[in-house]
């Protein structure tokens, strides 16, 4: 004889079982449909990559000096290399982003924290050619760091020399013009003897400053170049005595990057320079508290964006 109170409980047990199965069945299908939409909304809001721009500025977190990485369609171009410390530093970030030659180095102005990490940098990576700006003879350096350089520039064998206002060259399709120093100029001392850039790509320019203080800014306005960009990199680490406000106002950046070290002795950068930058940029960043800095600008879209170390 059948117990009807036992067939009652087994017809519970199985429709409990099988609610549970398909509230399970419901959320899994809910999460896979939630990590769908997830993932293609994560697409959409990160559309620019590293790999996807043609044109890119990496200003390299070293510490108290400056490196900064160009790259127009695969050419690359390295301006300054940091303190000597810095060179493997330097050397490991163009390795990462797999540059195995440099079309240029350039050495702004020879400053220990500028020119000091060029010896590893030119042992590890070859380059087509270096160059330097053209300041007077009496201020060329004596000391170890500057010799070691030159050292590394013979041992290289690329080709080797000077460039003044007015000269131009090409990095894959960008132009890039040096704005700084006239070839007549008598700079007070080296950081405003820096090689003075301004990178074109398309519709998108950067200003790449060196040392550069408000005597070389002066000098720059005078001779009426062309001067606006989307990037600047700040002058002399975010000095007091850099970064003027008819220069900051001639560039009208919609980014700048100041490059300097944690808690530096300098005092870098100063306050009334970071305000006046503020008051004018939309986006300031400092190497010091964000890493290394990217500009990235996509050829086809004209899409641009800032990547603060990798994000």
């Amino acid at each position: 004889m059948f117990d009807r109170k036992k067939i009652a409980d087994l017809s519970h047990d199985h429709s409990t079982r099988n609610l549970i199965i398909f509230c399970i069945v419901v959320a899994v299908l809910f999460g896979v449909a939630l990590v769908s939409g997830q993932l293609e909304l994560a697409v959409e809001n990160n559309t620019l990559k590293t790999a996807d721009a043609e044109f890119q500025v990496h200003v390299l977190d070293v510490g108290q000096g400056d490196s900064i990485l160009v790259v127009a369609d695969g050419h690359a171009m390295l301006i300054d290399a940091g303190e000597e410390s810095s060179g493997s530093t330097v050397v490991r970030y163009l390795q990462r982003q797999e540059i195995e030659k440099l079309d240029y180095a350039v050495a702004t102005h020879p400053h220990s924290d500028h020119i000091g990490g060029f010896p590893a940098v030119l042992e590890a990576v070859k380059v087509g050619r270096i160059v330097e700006a053209d300041y007077p003879a009496q201020m060329t350096p004596t000391g170890s760091i500057y010799k070691n350089f030159l050292t590394a520039v013979k041992q290289e064998g690329a080709r080797f020399g000077v460039m003044t206002a007015g000269d131009t060259f090409s990095l894959g399709n960008a132009k890039v013009t040096v704005l700084a120093p006239e070839e007549d100029y008598a700079p007070e001392d080296l950081n405003n003897a820096s090689l003075v850039l301004r990178v074109e790509y398309q519709e998108t320019a950067c200003i790449l400053t060196g040392d550069m203080e408000e005597p070389e800014e002066q000098a720059i306005l005078q001779s009426g170049a062309e001067i606006s960009a989307d990037l600047l990199k700040v002058g002399h680490h975010g000095s007091e005595a850099s970064t003027s406000q008819a220069f900051l106002d001639a560039v009208d950046p919609q980014y700048a990057v100041i490059s300097c070290g944690r808690e530096n002795s300098y005092g870098h950068p100063a306050k009334g320079t970071l305000e006046r930058i503020r008051a004018v940029a939309e986006k300031t960043y400092i190497t010091a508290n964000d890493g290394t800095v990217v500009y990235l600008f996509d050829a086809d879209t004209g899409e641009s964006r800032i990547s603060v170390n990798g994000r």
